[in-house]
């Protein structure tokens, strides 16, 4: 039960009562209502007093195995190319994270999510955590997703950035999803060219005129 419920009725039964974390981790404990107890341990003192020692975690945390062990943190599986609902779902079921704690990412930079229930079959390229790391409570979780048309970017990059999808007329829009993908001036958002421009739409220059048009995913903003 929760640390002050058990606290509460230890003390209408008599017992002189402590209380301390049971993990490894030895953290004073605030708020006994957001910890639960995994371990008692009953005992008197000199003067003939019952007393009762419990030992909490913080809620939604598995008990170590032993008082003043490590808990034993469910870890992240392996969700490398399975698509974003089967990986929500896992994660989810791990049992210390809110599903609202898991959020959608894209794998490359110059990518775009399209609205929530439409990338249900992207898939996954990275998590945050990696996989094998710990889950705890309440944390975080960010998956990188791709769309299947895509690969996942090279696991073995170490210069720190994420990468870029092919984009070769430098308008903002990965070529997999650009259906003018030699047009710096068209695009999926703009199809018909983008607001205020003229001349020749294959030219890479200019745009401009029009001020205060939104021009969302393109290199004019």
């Amino acid at each position: 039960m929760s640390l002050d419920d058990a606290r509460e009725a230890a003390e209408a039964a008599g017992f002189g009562v402590d209380e301390h974390d049971a993990s490894d981790e030895g953290k004073s404990i605030m708020m006994r209502l957001n910890w639960t107890v995994c371990f008692q341990r009953t005992g008197w003192t000199s003067s003939g007093t019952r007393t009762i020692d419990f030992g909490a975690v913080k809620k939604g945390a598995p008990c170590p195995r032993e008082d003043g062990g490590a808990i034993p943190w469910p870890t992240m599986p392996d969700l490398v190319w399975k698509t974003w609902r089967t990986a929500h779902k896992e994660v989810a079921a791990l049992g210390t994270v809110p599903a609202n704690h898991i959020m959608a990412s894209t794998a490359y930079v110059n990518d775009q999510l399209p609205n929530e229930g439409e990338y249900d079959d992207w898939r996954v390229c990275v998590t945050d955590p990696a996989k094998g790391g710990d889950v705890t409570v309440d944390m975080w979780v960010t998956i990188g997703l791709t769309h299947p048309d895509n690969g996942c970017p090279d696991p073995g990059r170490d210069d720190g950035d994420r990468p870029s999808l092919p984009d070769r007329d430098d308008d903002g829009d990965p070529d997999y999803h650009d259906p003018f993908p030699g047009d710096r001036r068209r695009n999926s958002s703009y199809p018909d060219g983008l607001p205020g421009g003229s001349g020749d739409s294959s030219d890479g220059s200019g745009g401009g005129g029009g001020g205060g048009w939104n021009c969302p995913r393109t290199r004019w903003c």
